[in-house]
């Protein structure tokens, strides 16, 4: 996960960072369906509207760019649901506001972005210690991800990276590959998915011995611990 800043004053959220759907959202003030949401000190953030200076609640009838139509309408404004393929769920509203982004040199831009105010959550999205997602796949299904808009307004590569570990981890967006550095590259197919060519499993040195067009193109989704295997 990683800690976003949004609003103004900015608030601090823990949002998992999902490659494999599209969708920021984070639990609304208003919400008597969303979970505590328990890390560090911290625990039942919320996004009050009221309290932003810079929301903009987005109504029915102008859903953001790419959104072929809202899900429903919550009070005159758009309404959005997501289902996860683990079987959990969220809904809402979505909102114009500010996102504070770090840059290499120390400073911080702000980015306006369209994002979900979620007033009901369900299944492990309700008990995760996250209070909510931000999607960087290539669908425009809920509008531009947080990613497009941060592209947009700083002209920034198309680029992002991120490093996994146990304990600390690195989310770099827009960043090159420094020129001292080489990257095998693997062509992207086009889908609104990060999928790869997988052409064999080893376990301990040894291939699992499956043919290698069994896998198919295997889906790269940093949102789940879930491996899925052909049977």
């Amino acid at each position: 996960s990683a800690t976003v800043c949004v609003g103004s004053p900015p608030l601090k959220f823990d949002l998992i960072v999902d490659t494999g759907s599209s969708l920021t959202a984070l639990p609304c003030a208003d919400c008597t369906q969303c979970g505590d949401h328990r890390h560090g000190s911290v625990s039942r953030a919320r996004f009050d509207e009221a309290s932003s200076s810079t929301a903009e609640a987005i109504g029915c009838s102008r859903p953001p760019s790419g959104m072929l139509s809202c899900h429903g309408c919550d009070g005159g404004r758009c309404g959005y649901s997501v289902s996860y393929t683990e079987g959990s769920s969220i809904r809402g509203h979505l909102v114009y506001d500010s996102f504070s982004f770090g840059s290499a040199d120390g400073g911080e831009r702000r980015v306006r972005a369209s994002f979900g105010c979620q007033t009901y959550e369900s299944g492990l999205f309700q008990s995760q210690v996250a209070d909510g997602i931000t999607g960087l796949s290539q669908s425009q299904r809920y509008g531009p991800t947080l990613f497009d808009y941060l592209r947009a307004a700083t002209n920034a590569p198309n680029v992002f990276s991120i490093c996994l570990s146990e304990e600390v981890g690195a989310l770099v967006l827009g960043g090159g590959v420094p020129s001292h550095l080489s990257a095998e590259w693997i062509p992207y197919s086009g889908s609104s998915t990060y999928a790869v060519g997988l052409t064999d499993i080893t376990v301990g040195g040894r291939s699992i011995g499956e043919r290698s067009s069994a896998y198919h193109n295997t889906i790269i989704d940093s949102g789940t611990t879930f491996m899925c295997l052909p049977p």
